[in-house]
């Protein structure tokens, strides 16, 4: 038998090299086990590419190919490529395959995790960051380690056998995970025969296998994945969440299996945002420049390979402007976006911010899109901006997407930038960043390049409402009809959006908490009611600072009821919320739906608040019967929107004026 002591001298021998990748054994002896007391030729392998700069993580690679064949490039060298240039060590995996034998991949995949643990020291690896990455089969190969694991044998003479088998981490990429009915079938034949028991289906079903114990977990899948239903990574991960276990999970829009031939913006997608999961779990410190703006200014930041603006200019040297910086912060529209620490986000359409930049003519944002998870490329968010108050221009996000050139040519832009479309239909509440947010990274200037703090900031207007007052449906024409499903955030026009015209006519900066299918009692995205949602960003995130909105809004126009005809509860505990979160001086005003539905029981609701608080600076408007335009006997068009405006100038013009 081999020991531990030959693999170190054979090491030591060879040399192990980022440039030098090595091949061993993973079974000691000519023949490997089985599980069922029979053995066969032990031909299994482990290749470590190791980088330059190991940071000591490290993942067992499980190439696809349907428990029939093993996909060693793409799935297996080419992965091991890509984590060394991130500085984790890969370890490729030739597991032997199964032929009914359902233990046989297992058993190796079990052992080769074992002996990376085992030869850690010599390998530069963390044995504590030891994860284990599958592809396809291969990924249901790595669902089973991740589920069936053991501490080691402490008894043991074989020194590699004392060692656990637990994955300290699993990432699974449009895996098999299903032997049911979710199954692919030549996976499930392969490894478990063609007439497998009930047992034996339920046994190597990964997602009834899942326990507390099961390590946290990253997966992949296209939408479009025809060979292995992308249910199967639904059913795991719901699995995984059911019993406390951290997962992401990213349905990529597009690829179907193999993920456009291993390239494009799907496959660029998972591997960033499976970057991303790994820096937030912990297990590696994501590349990010950390440095204060003004020592990068001296000297730049330089692109790996010179970046390629739209008017054709290359950009190699960047300045790189934080967005946890002041100047930045300021320059946001205030109480919608939310702030991590490495960008800030927002699930709201109709969010901006305005920025002044000097010695500079090129200005770009980085964003994250690795983490939008959209059934169709037309729901991504459209954004919307001005150049020295230019022409608009406009771009909707695609998956992978990273840099956006906002200008490459202006000297010394000064950019007013907005979320003009968002699909109405995906999470804009639930966790830390929910799951429609554009998220922005970086800001990026040419290399002497600043930003120019906020001289005065206005006075803020917030706009609480539904689709109406988002501006859904506002940038089409006049019976255009209602749009499809995939097709909301391209009729988005935030700007066009009375709410936002009435800020901008009284010289406030607009605040907008405004979605589609949103009502007092909640909804529109997993939103809470009106109460709730002036205290939380998000269900993990508060909007307070202290027990107060800051800046504190100087208008609250409310305009909801198109969506269901309130009680009064709802509508009496926003308002009371809303005067406790303001200044008394605040200007309350709650606008009866401009369909006039709901209009009996917003108002009397209103008026019941209005004797019981006494409120002075609290208003009901009422714009009476109104003819506007609208796209779809609903909506209203930018001209419908711009009518509505007229009507509620005179009503604010006199609230304003009030002592």
């Amino acid at each position: 038998m081999r020991s531990l002591r030959h693999f170190a001298f054979l090491l030591s021998l060879i040399g192990l090299t980022h440039a030098d990748p090595l091949r061993v054994p993973v079974w000691p002896d000519k023949e490997a086990p089985n599980g069922d007391g029979s053995t066969s030729p032990a031909t299994t392998t482990l290749t470590v590419y190791q980088p330059e700069r190991p940071n000591g993580c490290a993942m067992i690679i499980c190439p696809g190919g349907g428990y029939g064949g093993l996909v060693t490039g793409p799935e297996g060298k080419g992965i091991a490529e890509w984590l060394n240039k991130h500085d984790i060590t890969g370890l490729v995996l030739e597991y032997r395959l199964p032929k009914g034998r359902a233990a046989v991949p297992l058993l190796d995949a079990q052992r080769a995790i074992r002996l990376a643990r085992a030869n850690a020291e010599d390998w530069k690896i963390n044995p504590k960051c030891l994860g284990i990455i599958g592809f396809s089969a291969g990924g249901h190969l790595a669902s089973t380690a991740i589920t069936d694991f053991d501490p080691g044998e402490g008894k043991s003479t074989d020194p590699v056998q004392r060692q656990s088998s637990r994955p300290d981490f699993g990432v699974l990429v449009y895996p098999v995970i299903s032997m049911g009915p979710l199954a692919h079938g030549g996976s499930r034949d392969n490894l478990l025969g063609p007439n497998p028991t009930p047992e034996a289906l339920d046994l190597y079903s990964s997602e009834k296998q899942v326990t507390t114990q099961t390590p946290p977990t990253f997966l992949a899948h296209a939408l479009d994945d025809k060979l292995v239903s992308p249910e199967n990574s639904r059913v795991f991960a719901a699995a995984l969440k059911a019993k406390g276990v951290h997962a992401e999970y990213l349905e990529l829009p597009n690829g179907g299996h193999g993920l456009s031939g291993y390239k494009g913006p799907s496959w660029d997608a998972w591997q960033a945002a499976c970057l991303k999961w790994l820096n937030s779990e912990g297990l590696i410190t994501a590349k990010v420049p950390k440095v204060a703006p003004e020592s990068i200014a001296e000297s730049g930041e330089r692109f790996h390979k010179p970046y390629i603006t739209p008017s054709g200019r290359a950009i190699s040297h960047v300045t790189i402007i934080s967005t946890s910086d002041p100047r930045v912060l300021a320059g946001l529209s205030p109480l919608n976006w939310i702030h991590t620490a490495d960008a800030i986000h927002s699930p709201v359409c109709g969010a901006s911010f305005k920025l002044a930049f000097a010695d500079t003519k090129f200005a770009a944002i980085q964003v994250d899109t690795a983490r939008l998870n959209y059934p169709s490329p037309t729901r991504f968010p459209i954004i919307a901006w001005t150049v020295n108050n230019g022409p608009l221009q406009t771009h909707q996000l695609t998956a992978g997407e990273n840099i956006i050139t906002l200008s490459d040519s202006v000297a010394n832009p000064v950019i007013d930038f907005y979320i003009k479309g968002l699909s109405p239909f995906e999470d804009r509440f639930r966790g830390d960043v929910p799951a429609n947010a554009l998220s922005i990274t970086n800001f990026l200037l040419d290399p002497k390049g600043s930003i120019l703090p906020d001289p005065k900031p206005s006075p803020v207007w917030l706009n609480i409402g539904d689709s109406i007052l988002s501006g859904d449906g506002a940038a089409l024409t006049a019976n255009q009809g209602r749009p499809a499903n995939d097709l909301w955030a391209a009729s988005d026009d935030a700007r066009a959006s009375y709410g936002y015209l009435l800020a901008q006519h009284f010289g406030y900066r607009e605040s907008r908490l405004a979605f589609g299918g949103y009502a007092w009692r909640g909804g529109g995205g997993n939103n809470p009611p009106v109460a709730d949602l002036i205290d939380q960003m998000t269900s993990t995130t508060s909007r307070l600072t202290g027990e107060k909105l800051v800046p504190c809004p100087n208008i609250a126009l409310i305009n909801l009821g198109e969506n269901g005809a309130p009680k009064p509860e709802p509508v009496i505990d926003a308002l009371t919320k809303l005067r406790l979160r303001t200044s008394p001086a605040t200007r309350i005003v709650v606008m009866i739906p401009v369909s006039g539905k709901a209009r009996a029981e917003v108002s009397a609701a209103v008026n019941t608040y209005l004797q019981t608080s006494k409120d002075a600076h609290t208003y009901l408007v009422d714009l009476g019967t109104l003819n506007f335009e609208t796209c779809d006997g609903q909506h209203p068009t930018a001209i419908g929107h711009r009518t509505i405006f007229q009507s509620a100038l005179p009503h604010f013009e006199k609230i304003l004026k009030a002592p």
